[in-house]
């Protein structure tokens, strides 16, 4: 408040003091008041994960323990899961230099991947193959992942790798053909289970979820198992695993980042055998044409 009397200029301020009452206080000081403060909240401890060892300073006391990035190739964030096992007597696809069943087709401003194979279920697995190998060459999955794991310090590694390590990758796919399986045993998975209400709503869930699943722990998977698909009125649910190792910036080579899954042009096609027989003679063009199922999904980059 100011208030003008004759020449002079005085002013008051006023604040709260601890008895409440409202008093003025000289010009140039302002009493503090603290505002209430909530209690620091505990940190729940992920499921699974082992307690910290509690550190000491150099007086004895406590202190709060740090996660040792320097101890891991792996992100500190990372879940300290299992490795999920597959459903006996069910097709497990497997990625394998020369014998994959997928393709990439160009479209504007995105990426059609184009699968095929026996069933339906066949064709999802190999779709997913397909996106992550998108973004990250599988190829180099297995030979990145012990790099990793046998680096002197298992610290972080500046840039990329592997980046201009591969130029002859068409004359090494050749010659792994008779492959039958990746290099290393899997060392992350994930199943689940998803539900829609038709196919199409179906194929967009379960690739949705996998992607899910990579950005949030980075799980690349290798191979892929999908189970028979319960068709019911109005539900339609699918279960899946798919397992392989943790993608490690700076370790594992980038490809191009997958952002989302669209319905944009997404095709579901079953055969017969009466029709695959029929198609024998069908365009080379496409590889799909003589499977008795294919799909064509395009995705967001």
């Amino acid at each position: 408040d100011s208030r003008r009397t004759g020449a002079a200029v005085t002013r008051t301020s006023t604040d709260v003091p601890n008895d409440g009452r409202v008093r003025a206080s000289p010009r140039g000081t302002m009493d503090h008041v603290p505002l209430p403060q909530r209690p620091p909240k505990r940190r729940r401890r992920r499921e699974g994960a082992a307690p910290a060892a509690e550190a000491h300073d150099s007086a004895g006391a406590a202190v709060a323990a740090v996660p040792n990035r320097e101890g891991s190739p792996e992100p500190d964030w990372a879940p300290k899961t299992g490795v999920p096992s597959f459903a006996p007597d069910v097709k497990v696809v497997r990625w394998v230099p020369g014998k994959c069943q997928y393709e990439y087709k160009d479209h504007t401003a995105d990426i059609q991947i184009h699968s095929w194979g026996d069933s339906v279920e066949e064709c999802f697995a190999w779709a997913a193959l397909a996106m992550f190998n998108y973004m990250t060459p599988l190829k180099r999955l297995a030979s990145s992942a012990l790099s990793a794991k046998g680096s002197a310090a298992g610290t972080r590694v500046p840039g990329n790798a592997n980046m201009g390590a591969h130029e002859d990758d068409d004359e090494d796919d050749a010659n792994d053909e008779d492959e039958d399986a990746p290099a290393t045993e899997p060392t992350v998975g994930h199943s689940f289970e998803v539900e829609a209400h038709d196919a199409h709503s179906l194929l967009f869930a379960f690739l949705d979820e996998l992607l899910f699943n990579f950005h949030t722990t980075m799980t690349v998977c290798n191979a892929v198992q999908v189970l028979p698909i319960e068709r019911g009125e109005g539900t339609w649910r699918v279960r899946g695993t798919g397992v392989g190792e943790r993608f490690v910036d700076g370790v594992h080579e980038q490809g191009t980042e997958i952002k989302a899954i669209t319905y944009s042009a997404m095709q579901i096609v079953e055969r017969d055998e009466a029709e695959a027989a029929a198609m024998e003679s069908a365009d080379e063009s496409n590889p799909g044409a003589k499977r008795r199922a294919e799909l064509f999904v395009i995705v967001d980059i």
